[in-house]
């Protein structure tokens, strides 16, 4: 093993002793499943001390009654609630005592928005007749910001790496089969030989791209106000919080625990301080889209239950118990939940 490796392991070890709930999640991230569509999705009816998963893999909401109106939380991993203690410390669990509606859990992990678009179209829930929040942002920029290709049409999404060289892999198979028949027909008839190779995808600016990426994130939005507006209810937009984006003082767990984080991402700082460059032109523009597209915006960065020295995050994107139930207040409050 590495020095390298050997420093990540270690700092995974501190972790979870500070947060020991971190190991449920680490272990969620190996199960994760490839399914249609979405790429990727949580495990299903996972059983484990700080987090389960129904028969679908949505995380399990406490709290939760069929005679109240049905209400949607929509996002990536901190809608899911990566770092709570229990099913019942996320934000649609306390959401589920702070208000009259009754919240379902649509958190992805590692989603970008056209994904979190996809998991309310596939759910195919039809009784929603509460209101419906989405929490998201980061996950959108981050990706943009990784190396990789990005798509106008389809965006960027984590694991597309992955997911290229295995599709590539096996298009290159099936593209050599195909050859073989078609040279094979061609000889045999005396009609030339070869097969034209498909031509490289185009490159684009980082500016280019950021410009695509905010295309995407308002058809996502668009098709969202549409779901909302066919179930006679409302949808609104919050930045999920980001503790570099905020002006908190970090508490003394806060300050180890992004210390080991540093640690174990090793090489993470460059696209950390884009993400601190990107933050308020991003957070105006999300603002701009949602207006556009008739959805109230909410930044989260902005709370000021965030920004106490309190221990609130578990990393810099997710939260502690106190954390998520700050937000889930804040939430409730801003947009009249």
């Amino acid at each position: 093993m590495s020095a390298s490796a050997k420093d990540a392991r270690s700092a995974v070890e501190q972790r979870n002793v500070i947060v020991p709930q971190m190991v449920d999640y680490d272990e969620l991230g190996t199960r994760q499943e490839w399914v249609p569509y979405l790429m990727y999705f949580n495990p299903r009816n996972v059983v484990l001390k700080s987090v389960s998963t129904d028969d679908r893999g949505f995380r399990k909401t406490t709290g939760g009654q069929s005679t109240k109106s049905t209400a949607l939380l929509i996002g990536g991993s901190t809608v899911f609630g990566i770092g709570a203690t229990s099913d019942g410390s996320t934000i649609t669990s306390r959401l589920n005592e702070l208000t009259e509606h009754s919240w379902l859990n649509f958190g992805g992990r590692a989603f970008n928005s056209t994904q979190e678009a996809m998991l309310v179209h596939l759910s195919n829930t039809t009784k929603v007749d509460g209101p419906i929040v989405v929490m998201s942002g980061i996950n959108n920029l981050t990706r943009l910001l990784l190396p990789g290709s990005f798509s106008p049409m389809y965006g960027a999404f984590f694991q597309q790496s992955f997911f290229e060289k295995q599709m590539a892999t096996a298009a290159v198979g099936n593209r050599e089969l195909l050859r073989m028949l078609v040279n094979g027909l061609l000889n045999k008839f005396g009609i030339g030989k070869g097969v034209a190779s498909l031509s490289p995808s185009e490159t684009t600016t980082k500016s280019e791209s950021y410009s695509a990426m905010l295309k995407v994130f308002e058809r996502d939005c668009e098709y969202l106000q549409m779901f909302a507006a066919h179930h006679g209810t409302t949808a609104s937009f919050a930045l999920q919080p980001f503790a570099p984006w905020m002006s908190k003082t970090l508490s003394t767990q806060e300050t180890q625990l992004f210390a080991l984080l540093d640690q174990e991402g090793e090489g993470f700082s460059l696209v950390l301080k884009e993400l601190t460059d990107y933050k308020k032109k991003y957070s105006q523009d999300l603002r701009t889209i949602c207006s556009r597209v008739g959805m109230k915006y909410l930044d989260l960065n902005e709370a000021p239950e965030l920004q106490q020295p309190e221990w609130l995050f578990v990393d810099r994107a997710h939260l502690t118990d106190a954390g998520y139930d700050a937000v889930a207040g804040h939430l409730v409050r801003e947009l009249a939940l």
